[in-house]
């Protein structure tokens, strides 16, 4: 089968790669640009999952390409760790921006309500979905018909899919995907893992709704040999996150309204292209009732006391 091109979304990992080089930033030094005309953005480490260092550093240049030519800012971007560390650099003026996924923001605004997204970013679609797929002749009712099978989970599977399965494929002792299923491969896309299912290598794979989608568009015969066992909720688009007296307005507006615009031109396109996405939009209005209703579905993780 034609090897599919697959749209995983803004988080997949052409956007994880093109956003961080990895490295400590340098300290200011006498000389350097202006702080209104470089913005430190951290990255939320979640981001950085199954992505080779090579890679990361290769493909770190058209991002800073595409800022640079939509706002006329240069950026510094780095790792901002966990959700909750990246937050509180925001909140002390360590890092003027960052980037969460939507249901991590939802958990960091529960302890930082002062968080504001400032654009959400978009790959299709801004309503975000996770499936379980088998094949249509696959009798399987209950999430309980699958404990000791095995699952196709893609490399590089976007995190909102990983969280949906982790949570909703566990059992009574809170056992985890790595006992619930007795088996997790990992082909190298989502094309590989639903022929997998179709070809009773496993017995389910977990997709993302957009390269659902698409396989279904590109593939209808083999498509129509599988079967949607499990939708996830409505997951949040990522965001671009900032705390308000952080950064001057001026400099909010000059990057939102630079990036917003960067699918109008053709460089933009081209540099979108490149990260596979296909833009950056204005926060819906329901945003922040899609955070909560989020955070109520899949609540933050529980940190063991020490």
């Amino acid at each position: 089968m034609r090897r599919l091109c697959q749209a995983t979304g803004v988080l997949s990992l052409g956007f994880i790669v093109v956003l961080t080089g990895g490295t400590v930033p340098k300290p200011a030094q006498a000389g350097d640009e202006s702080p209104t005309n470089l913005v430190r953005i951290g990255l939320v480490s979640s981001l950085f999952r199954e992505t080779p260092e090579p890679l990361i550093q290769a493909m770190m240049r058209p991002f800073k390409s595409l800022m640079e030519a939509q706002t006329g800012l240069s950026g510094d971007l780095v790792s901002g760790g966990d959700a909750d560390h990246l937050a509180k650099q925001l909140m002390d003026g360590k890092l003027q921006l960052g980037l969460f996924h939507g249901f991590e923001l939802a958990w960091a605004k529960q302890k930082l309500p002062r968080l504001r997204p400032l654009m959400i970013i978009v790959n299709h679609d801004s309503r975000l979905r996770a499936h379980l797929v088998v094949r249509r002749d696959n009798p399987v009712a209950s999430i309980a018909d699958l404990k000791g099978k095995s699952l196709a989970v893609p490399l590089r599977t976007r995190e909102h899919c990983r969280l949906f399965a982790e949570r909703r494929c566990i059992d009574c002792d809170n056992c985890g995907l790595e006992r619930f299923f007795a088996q997790i491969v990992k082909p190298v896309d989502a094309e590989d893992a639903l022929d997998s299912v179709i070809d009773g290598q496993t017995e389910a794979a977990l997709i993302d709704g957009v390269t659902l989608t698409t396989y279904k568009h590109d593939h209808p015969n083999a498509f129509a040999k599988l079967r949607v066992f499990l939708d996830s909720e409505v997951f949040p688009a990522a965001a671009i996150v900032y705390c308000p007296g952080q950064l001057d307005e001026g400099t909010l507006r000059r990057f939102r309204d630079g990036m917003l615009s960067a699918n109008q031109n053709r460089r933009g396109q081209q540099l979108l292209t490149l990260c596979r996405m296909t833009g950056f939009q204005r926060v819906p209005d329901d945003y922040e009732q899609m955070l909560l209703e989020i955070a109520k579905a899949y609540p933050p993780p529980v940190v063991a006391a020490k």
